[in-house]
């Protein structure tokens, strides 16, 4: 029986090159930085990454073996190429328990949970896989007002992604440290640390968040599959990268975090005890 969630994702995989627009843009050049960073905290062991792409991030994990999972083999066949130590596993994480019982030291899941349509599977499986006092680091994007859920194609189109995996709409929610921590603790997980990072891309990134918005309007109206839309997000990116190194010289990033409580991005940090 055909998966649209399965097949919408091995077809973003083969077409859309989120891990070089991902980690052009300041929110991924800041999340890869905290993630390496909470990474140096964790045991020696293998690392499991979850949703790994072409494993970026996991492939700076020097204390033992790193396995990555994902759903899309054209990104393992690209990222094998790229990171050829990585031991790279086509799988679909709703069903993650093709490993063994207690064999994964520690693993993440970094912006990979909100794509998830059965996140409660995928979290039960991880809690069977890890080692007694293995640790999973997961990271989302979190939200102010409203949880969004399904979200148009947008920029997907212009790389050949015609079809979500609801007509124009794919899975793209959000969670508050709150929620995530809920999650994990009713998985059997005993949570160490939740909290949020990104402080510094709040307030003064509206305006830039209000350009996009005019643009992706005006691209689902006149050109929705031209790759001059893949252009402006890499001038925009550019732009909001300049303009923040500019803005941090004079102290943005330490007044942003006295300013506001939560950060864009929620993060839990737990421990399977049992």
């Amino acid at each position: 029986m055909a998966d649209p969630y399965r097949e919408f994702y091995e077809l973003a995989g083969r077409c859309y090159p989120e891990d070089r627009l991902t980690y052009s843009s300041l929110s991924g050049i800041m999340r890869k930085k905290w993630v390496l960073k909470k990474l140096d905290e964790l045991r020696k062991g293998n690392l499991l990454d979850c949703g790994c792409n072409i494993g970026r991030i996991s492939a700076e994990w020097k204390k033992g073996e790193v396995l990555g999972v994902d759903i899309a083999y054209a990104l393992l066949a690209r990222g094998k190429k790229i990171f050829p130590h990585i031991n790279f596993i086509q799988g679909d994480l709703r069903m993650i328990q093709f490993f063994r019982p207690d064999s994964i030291d520690n693993a993440v899941a970094i912006e990979v949970v909100e794509h998830l349509d059965q996140v409660d599977d995928f979290l039960n499986g991880l809690f069977n896989i890890l080692k007694k006092n293995g640790i999973i680091l997961i990271t989302t994007p979190s939200y102010s007002y409203e949880r969004p859920k399904m979200i148009k194609l947008g920029v997907l189109k212009s790389y050949g992604i015609k079809k979500g995996v609801n007509g124009d709409l794919y899975l793209h929610t959000a969670y508050k440290p709150a929620e995530l921590k809920t999650m994990l603790e009713k998985a059997g997980f005993l949570v160490i640390e939740s909290g949020s990072f990104e402080f510094e891309l709040r307030g003064w990134v509206k305006p830039f968040t209000i350009l996009d918005c005019i643009f992706e309007s005006l691209s689902e109206k006149f050109f929705p599959y031209s790759l001059l839309n893949g252009l402006f997000v890499d001038c925009l990116h550019r732009l909001e990268i300049d303009t923040f190194y500019i803005l941090d010289t004079l102290g943005l990033g330490k007044l942003l975090r006295k300013i506001f409580k939560d950060g864009r991005r929620s993060y839990v940090l737990a421990k399977k005890v049992n």
